[in-house]
């Protein structure tokens, strides 16, 4: 038989070129303007980060004044207290019940309300005194006329005696000197050449000084007390 002209035996097939995909290989190295371009935002990057950091740097800032202003209100504030606990008499373990500064004050009260108490029941037996001693010198007051000077003075000195004793054994502060002149005037009465004129001049000076020492107390509101007061007749 003979051979078919051809068919094409032993002729090599075309070899198929790769296509260009468009894509930079993994080992190439990188272009001058996407180095920029890296370096561009790595900068802004950075930029940012630095406003960030500051921010933050300045919120520590403020957050140390607070904390230094804090520190100092809280010592102004333990310092304070342990003022008005050592002013109360109290510290940390004491506890409740237990009798501190405002306890003893209390108790204080107290007895200074029992100690005026009891001074009010001397005053009213004060009054009740000068009372009785007042209506003793209206009575006696007819009478001294009546009486010879000598007499006249020595009764003059014993009432001022019982005026001033009364006033001195109720707690007003009297002059203890006016005591010493009347015991001297009574001395020159004593004397047998004792002159009159003498003793009735130095009775003017002593009631001088008796006036002056009773002009310091509000005698007339004493005696004007309503017989509302207890002991007072």
């Amino acid at each position: 038989m003979a051979k078919k002209k051809g068919s094409g035996k032993g002729k090599k097939k075309p070899v198929s070129k790769p296509a260009k995909s468009g894509k930079t290989p993994p080992d190439r190295e990188p272009t001058l303007k996407e180095l920029k371009r890296t370096l561009d935002n790595l900068k802004k990057q950075n930029e940012k980060l630095q406003k960030e950091l500051a921010k933050v740097s300045a919120q520590s800032r403020d957050q140390q004044k607070q904390l230094i202003s804090l520190q100092g209100k809280m010592d102004t504030r333990v310092k304070r207290e342990d003022i008005l606990m050592a002013a109360l008499g109290i510290n940390t373990r004491t506890k409740k019940g237990d009798s501190g500064a405002v306890g003893k004050i209390s108790q204080s009260l107290i007895k200074t309300d029992e100690h005026l108490v009891k001074m009010g029941k001397r005053i009213e037996n004060m009054l009740s005194a000068l009372k009785n001693h007042r209506e003793y010198l209206i009575r006696l007051n007819k009478k001294v006329y009546k009486v010879e000077p000598m007499k006249k003075i020595e009764m003059e000195l014993g009432i001022m005696n019982n005026t001033l004793s009364i006033m001195a054994l109720s707690g007003f502060n009297i002059d203890k000197a006016l005591f010493g002149d009347m015991k001297n005037i009574r001395k020159m009465m004593l004397k047998e050449d004792a002159e009159i004129a003498k003793v009735q001049k130095r009775m003017v000076g002593f009631k001088r000084k008796f006036e002056e020492e009773m002009q310091r107390f509000d005698l007339d509101s004493i005696f004007n007390k309503g017989a509302h007061i207890p002991g007072y007749r």
